[in-house]
């Protein structure tokens, strides 16, 4: 149920103290509930028990949930099963399913989450011909005609997804909230995209053109949590450095206040998508969110303090653990034999694609500076004995090498948390990580400003 892990905070610390006058209903007719669901509320990091039902038949469950100016969205369900929903403006809402289908409950008598329910179709069709768009620019290839053609329509989706945006602003002002974090114009067929180095330097200021994160609604608004981790997420596909990253990430927050709840949602997307990634600038906004929010979630912020001294060790600039492995020998080699050298830890396996690919270069690289104090240990994630020596031997690969023959659960690979192969950790001399998942050319550039 949690974003991160276990937290404690207080759901009154978030709403206001409010009477039974000033409540809403949400009834829920629902049958097969061996389990009676409970509603929650997302607190910025993780989904918070909100309110238990109270029960008036064996198939009729209520709650009652403040009253306010503007919904809110709240999430029914058992488990990892949620029913988002938006209340608070609205007398009494009504749902009707079953239990073991509550993500799918129906919601009947709701205005509110009827144009929610709307919204989201549309978006979802903005999307996908978008995406459609995207992938007919791809295989256009050399034919500049079609790409043209292409382009064209980009921008007549363009002018419709402002012009919707518009249309939602003056008929449903709350939804236009929501609208404004999803609605971005492309690229290509945008007038101003020479004011911009690149596409990715595009996307990346943006985003989020459309939205005013001064607006006290985003506070309350889990979408910004979403979208902050699906925008960190793409930077994360495209290649950037770290630095370049971290610049991006820390330019769309300038223009949410400081300390607000808004932030604190658009941090914690960022977060949870740079660790999924075990990308380094985790351990920045990481420490980044504990300064800024330790005194409004002290149990959230300890936690992830927690976290953040449990990867330390696999963040640049930390020391990586110790390990022991075998040989294909069968002798036991420590990562701290080779302390004294530069070393590229690399995880691989036979079965690999990507990595038996990348292997040339590294030949190359060791070749060029074992000499100098480069030294390579390669951790694989094979079962097979035969298929990893025939492997080492085929390509070449005349540095360390160790395996339990675990495949994914080598308990290196567990321990260094190693979610997709090829992955490296580039180490100095007394083992301090200088640089994460260098492959080609960034590896050959890191290589040669250490030893030439």
């Amino acid at each position: 149920m949690k974003i991160w892990t276990s937290f404690g905070i207080a759901l009154l610390a978030i709403l206001p103290f409010v009477s039974a006058q000033e409540t809403v209903t949400l009834t829920c007719h629902l049958s097969q509930c061996y389990e009676k669901p409970n509603l929650y509320y997302f607190n910025g990091v993780g989904f918070e028990l909100f309110q238990a039902p109270q029960a008036t038949s064996d198939s009729v469950l209520r709650f009652r949930v403040p009253r306010t100016e503007e919904p809110r969205f709240y999430y029914i369900g058992l488990g990892t099963a949620m029913r988002p929903l938006l209340l608070g403006t609205e007398k009494e809402v009504k749902m009707t399913g079953n239990c073991p289908g509550i993500a799918l409950a129906k919601i009947v008598d709701s205005p509110t989450n009827e144009a929610y329910g709307q919204l989201k179709q549309d978006l979802n069709d903005f999307k996908q011909r978008t995406g459609s768009n995207i992938q007919r620019y791809r295989r256009a290839g050399n034919d500049e005609v079609e790409k043209a053609k292409v382009v064209e329509e980009m921008k007549i989706l363009d002018a419709e997804k402002t012009a919707y945006l518009e249309k939602v602003k003056k008929m449903q002002p709350y939804m236009a909230k929501i609208a404004a974090l999803e609605t971005y114009v492309s690229y290509d067929g945008n007038a101003n995209k020479d004011k911009f180095l690149n596409e990715i330097d595009y996307f990346a200021n943006q985003f989020f053109q459309f939205v005013d994160f001064t607006d006290k609604t985003y506070e309350q608004l889990p979408w910004v949590y979403e979208s902050f981790k699906g925008y960190t997420s793409t930077l994360l596909g495209v290649g950037l450095s770290d630095g370049a990253l971290k610049k991006y990430l820390e330019k769309s927050l300038l223009s949410i206040p400081e300390g607000s709840r808004t932030r604190l949602l658009a941090m914690s997307g960022m977060i949870v998508a740079l660790k999924q990634r075990q990308n380094s600038n985790f351990v920045n906004f990481a420490e980044a969110f504990i300064e800024e929010f330790r005194e409004l979630m002290p149990a959230a912020t300890a936690d992830l303090q927690a976290q953040l001294e449990g990867v330390k060790g696999f963040s640049v600039g930390g020391t990586a653990p110790d390990f022991a492995q075998s040989t294909p020998e069968g002798t036991e080699l420590k990562l701290s034999d080779l302390r004294g050298k530069v070393l590229l830890l690399d995880f691989w396996a036979s079965w690999c694609g990507p990595c038996r690919r990348e292997n040339p270069n590294v030949v190359k690289l060791y070749n060029r500076y074992k000499d100098k104090g480069f030294e390579i240990l390669g951790v694989s994630l094979d079962k097979d004995r035969d298929r990893w020596l025939q492997a080492i031997e085929a390509d070449q690969l005349a540095w360390h090498h160790v395996s339990d023959l675990k495949g994914w659960n080598n308990t290196v690979a567990q321990q260094y948390n190693v979610r997709s192969i090829p992955f490296t950790m580039l180490l100095d001399a007394e083992g301090k990580v200088i640089a994460l998942n260098l492959r080609g050319a960034a590896l050959e550039k890191q290589l040669s400003a250490l030893f030439d």
